[in-house]
This record gives structure tokens, sequence and C-alpha cells, in this order.
């Protein structure tokens, strides 16, 4: 499986010898099946997961006590869950990222990331350019929440970013974008008619 993540690597750059035999030392494989909590709230983890297979939900707690979808990550688009509170910032997360399919991800310590962006230049704009490309599709993905009606919303994903319909629970989906699962539905149903 490690292979795998080498490929996904690889797409952007050739990983020399010395990378890619630390990072079958370093990265920790772990199976995840499906329902199973990744990262739980509260945690203080300094990892990032490279997801080869499979998909996750990342969701919080709102002030009225009821969990909320805000994000996915899947093995071929957002392909690195991380809780950004507790990498970046070193505070217990106020986030859970839970399984939505069996999956295998390879964790990284922010210390081995960090160490392999100083010593790999190549590896350290791999990185840049994920998060950056990353960032850029998620917030153009939540401005167009924002700016468009739920039903302008569906077909947006649709269009671009069917892998959410393919391997994302209806009542996911509609918990991400602040809907009731029957009113998601009724939207869905006009949408493929």
């Amino acid at each position: 499986m490690i292979e795998i993540l080498k490929e996904k690597i690889e797409k952007s750059f050739s990983m020399n010898d010395d990378l890619w035999e630390d990072l079958q030392k370093k990265a920790k494989k772990k199976v995840v099946k499906k329902g199973e909590v990744l990262i739980s709230y509260s945690s203080n983890q300094q990892i990032i997961s490279c997801i080869v297979a499979g998909s996750f939900e990342m969701s919080l707690i709102n002030a009225n006590g009821d969990q909320k979808t805000i994000w996915f990550f899947f093995d071929d688009l957002f392909d690195v869950a991380v809780c950004m509170d507790s990498y970046f910032l070193k505070e217990p997360t106020k986030y859970e990222i839970t399984a939505l399919e069996d999956s295998v991800v390879f964790q990284i310590t922010k210390s081995t990331n960090d160490l392999w962006r100083s010593k790999f230049p190549l590896f350290n704009q791999y990185y840049q350019d994920s998060i950056i490309g990353d960032y850029i599709i998620s917030t153009e993905m939540r401005n167009y929440m924002v700016a468009h009606t739920p039903k302008e919303f569906i077909v947006y994903l649709k269009e671009h970013y069917p892998i959410f319909f393919e391997r994302t629970p209806s009542k996911r989906i509609a918990s991400f974008m602040g809907v009731t699962p029957e009113w998601y539905s009724k939207l869905r149903r006009t949408i493929d008619n």
C-alpha cells in the first residue's frame, strides 16, 4: 500500500532514494474501519493522514450540541486528512475525523514532515502546492455554497465533484450543506428528474 502513496507523490516529482527510504520507515500504516474515528474531538495530534484507500468526514459539535459535517476527504480528492488546529497550533482539536468507508492511511508526524520539507526541496514544493491547491478548491466550493441556492450548489457539486455523490451518504451531504436530509432528498429528486 505504501507504493500507492509513493505514486501519488511522484505525480508531482520523482522521489529520491533517501526520501523513499525515510518514507517507508516513518510513515505508519493505519487501517480504519467504516464508522471508526481516526482523530477524536479534543485530541492533540500533530499528524497528517495520507489517504491511500477510502474516505472520511470531518465534523464538529455546534453550540446546540449537534454534530455537523464540515468537510470530506477521499483517496483521490483532498487526500490528506488533518485537523489544522492541532497540527499547526498544537491545541486540542475542535474536530473529529471519521471513516465513511473501510480505509487505509499512512500517518506522518509534523516533525517528520517538517524535516522532509527542510531536507528535500522538491518535497517542500509538493507540500506547498498540495496545500495551496486544496485550499483554492475548498474555498471555491464553500464560497459557491454560500453564494448560491442549495439546488445550485448540488448541481455545481455534481458537475465538478461527482465523487461526493458516489461515495458520501446523503445525510452527510445534507449536514454539510446545513439542510435536513428530507429537504436534501427533495432537492436531489428535482435535479435528477
